[in-house]
C-alpha cells in the first residue's frame, strides 16, 4: 500500500497540493514503482497522513482515474489500473530521458535532412557588425507604442477583429503595402494580391510548397541567401545556379531545363551587393515566359538606397504574370515584428492563399493593425528616409575606418545602398594563409560579428571567392572605429 512518506509537499509552491499528489503518484507509476493491482490508502487515511485536507486528496484521485492511472472500485477502493502495466520497461519519464542515450534517433524526412545542412548561424543577442541587423535604438517606439494601442483599442471597440477573419491579411495592411510599392518600387498590383506572412522565411516556405515538387527543376543565385537555399532543398528541387559571377549570367540561362522557379534578388543581391540591370532584367523576364517559369523577387532591403532613384522592381517590368514580390519589414522596422508579405500573380492568388491558410503563418491581426496605421500616416516613409541618412553616413565612415586600417586586407564593393557591406580578402591577406572562414571566425571569436562570403556558395559548381560580409546599419561611429581598429589588429596577429 501507498505510504504517506512517499510523497513530499512543498507548501510554499504555486503548484497546488492536490496537484502536488497527483504528480507524485503518477510519477511512481510511471517508474514502475507502483504497479497494477496494488490498493491506495482511502482519501481520508492519506490526507490525515499528509496533513492536508480530504478533498485535497480526493481532487488528486479522481484525476489519476479520470486519466486511465488508477481505477475506483466503489467499497473495495481505489487501485494501480491494469493499463499501468505499459509503463513496464519503458524507461524513465521523459523529463528525466531526454539525456538519455538509449532512446532511439528519430527517424527524420529527407526533406528535412537538406533543410538541416543548410549551415545558418543563429543571431547573437547583439554585436557590431551584425549583418541584416538594422538600427533598433533609434526606432521610433514611443510612437510605435501608440499605433499598438490604437490597435488593440480597435480590436475591443470591433470583437469581430478577434475572429479568424481574412487569413490572407488584415485588408488595411494589404492596402497600406500595394501603396507603398507601387510608389517606391513600381510594383503593378492590387490589394487582393498581398499575402501577409510571419516572416520571408514562411514566405519562402509558402512559394516553394506551392510550386515545386520532388526533383522539379528550380534556379538561385550564386552564392545566394541561404534561406531560400533551404526552402528550396527542403522541397527537393532540382536546383541549378545562376552563376552571378558571369558578366551576363541570364543571357546564357539554359535552354531545355524549364525551371519552375527562379529565385532572385535583383535589386541587390544577397550577399554581393550586385545590381541587375535592366537589360538582364528583361533577359530573365523573356526566359521565364519561355520556359513558363515563376520567378521569385526578393526585395529585401530595397528601402535604403543612398543615392539617385532606385531601380523600380522586376515585377513591375512584368507583362506576362509570371513574378511573385516578396517583401518584409524585419530591416524597414524590426526583425522580431515577424512580419512579410509576397505580392501574387492573379492566377496564383487563390491557391497560395489556400495553401497560406493551411500552413498556419499569418501574424498577429494587432501587428498588422499597428503597422497599417504606422504606414498610412506617413511615419512609416519619415523613419525609412532617416534611416537612410543615418545608413549612409554609417556606411561612409566604415568605408573611411577600413581604407585607415585594413586598406591592405579587405577590398570593399561600392555600393549606393543596404544595410551591409562586403569586402573582398586582398590578395596579400591570402598570402598570409588566411581564407573567409578562418578569418571570420577569428574575429567572432572577439566580438565581431561578421559572415564569410565563401558560406553562399552552394552547388560545388563554382571557385569560392573570399570576403567578409559586414553589416553596419545597427553600429555607432565610435563602434565602427573601435571594431576596425581590433579587425586590424586581431589581422596583424597572423
Amino acid at each position: 500500500m501507498l505510504l504517506a512518506g512517499q510523497i513530499t509537499l512543498q507548501r510554499d509552491e504555486t503548484e497546488s497540493l492536490s496537484r502536488q499528489i497527483y504528480g507524485q503518484i503518477r510519477g511512481q507509476i510511471e517508474e514502475g514503482r507502483l504497479i497494477a493491482g496494488v490498493k491506495l490508502p482511502t482519501s481520508r487515511s492519506l490526507a490525515q497522513d499528509l496533513r492536508v485536507g480530504r478533498n485535497t486528496v480526493m481532487a488528486a484521485y479522481e484525476q489519476l482515474v479520470m486519466e486511465g492511472f488508477l481505477v475506483a472500485d466503489g467499497r473495495r477502493g481505489t487501485k494501480i489500473s491494469e493499463a499501468s502495466r505499459g509503463f513496464e520497461g519503458q524507461g524513465e519519464p521523459r523529463e528525466r530521458a531526454l539525456s538519455s542515450d538509449n532512446i532511439a534517433k528519430p527517424r527524420l524526412a529527407k526533406q528535412a535532412h537538406d533543410m538541416i545542412d543548410v549551415r545558418r548561424r543563429e543571431h547573437p543577442a547583439f554585436y557590431s557588425f551584425q549583418p541584416g541587423l538594422p538600427e533598433l535604438r533609434s526606432f521610433p517606439h514611443d510612437l510605435w507604442a501608440r499605433h499598438l494601442r490604437r490597435a488593440a483599442r480597435q480590436m475591443q471597440l470591433h470583437p469581430d477583429m478577434g475572429g479568424y477573419g481574412n487569413y490572407s491579411g488584415l485588408p488595411e495592411l494589404q492596402d497600406a503595402i500595394i501603396e507603398h510599392v507601387r510608389l517606391t518600387r513600381g510594383v503593378v498590383a492590387e490589394p487582393e494580391q498581398v499575402l501577409i506572412l510571419s516572416s520571408a522565411q514562411a514566405a519562402l516556405d509558402l512559394v516553394s510548397r506551392l510550386l515545386l515538387d520532388a526533383g522539379d527543376p528550380a534556379m538561385m543565385e550564386e552564392p545566394g541567401y541561404s534561406g531560400a537555399l533551404a526552402a528550396f532543398r527542403g522541397a527537393q528541387a532540382e536546383l541549378r545556379p545562376l552563376k552571378l559571377d558571369d558578366k551576363a549570367p541570364f543571357a546564357c540561362l539554359p535552354e531545355g531545363f524549364d525551371p519552375k522557379l527562379i529565385y532572385v534578388t535583383p535589386s541587390h543581391q544577397f550577399p554581393t551587393g550586385r545590381l541587375m540591370g535592366l537589360e538582364e532584367r528583361l533577359a530573365l523576364l523573356h526566359y521565364a515566359e519561355r520556359s513558363s517559369s515563376y520567378v521569385l523577387e526578393d526585395d529585401y532591403d530595397s528601402e535604403f538606397h543612398f543615392k539617385g532613384t532606385p531601380i523600380a522592381s522586376l515585377q513591375g517590368l512584368d507583362r506576362q504574370e509570371r513574378v511573385i514580390y516578396m517583401g518584409t519589414f524585419s530591416k524597414s522596422l524590426m526583425p522580431a515584428l515577424h512580419v512579410a508579405y509576397l505580392i501574387m500573380p492573379p492566377k496564383l492568388v487563390s491557391p497560395a492563399t489556400s495553401m497560406h491558410r493551411n500552413i498556419g503563418s499569418a501574424p498577429a491581426v494587432v501587428l498588422q493593425y499597428a503597422i497599417a496605421s504606422f504606414m498610412q500616416e506617413g511615419q512609416f516613409r519619415t523613419h525609412i528616409r532617416q534611416m537612410c541618412l543615418l545608413y549612409q553616413q554609417r556606411r561612409e565612415h566604415l568605408l573611411a575606418a577600413l581604407e585607415r586600417n585594413c586598406a591592405n586586407a579587405l577590398l570593399p564593393t561600392q555600393q549606393d545602398g543596404g544595410i551591409q557591406l562586403l569586402g573582398y580578402l586582398s590578395d596579400q591577406l591570402l598570402k598570409q594563409g588566411w581564407d573567409d572562414q578562418s578569418l571570420s571566425h577569428h574575429l567572432r571569436g572577439h566580438g565581431i560579428e561578421n559572415s564569410p562570403l565563401s558560406s553562399f556558395y552552394w552547388s560545388g559548381q563554382m571557385d569560392r571567392r573570399q570576403g567578409l560580409f559586414l553589416g553596419y546599419a545597427a553600429s555607432s561611429l565610435d563602434a565602427i572605429d573601435a571594431q576596425v581598429e581590433l579587425m586590424a589588429k586581431l589581422i596583424a596577429e597572423r
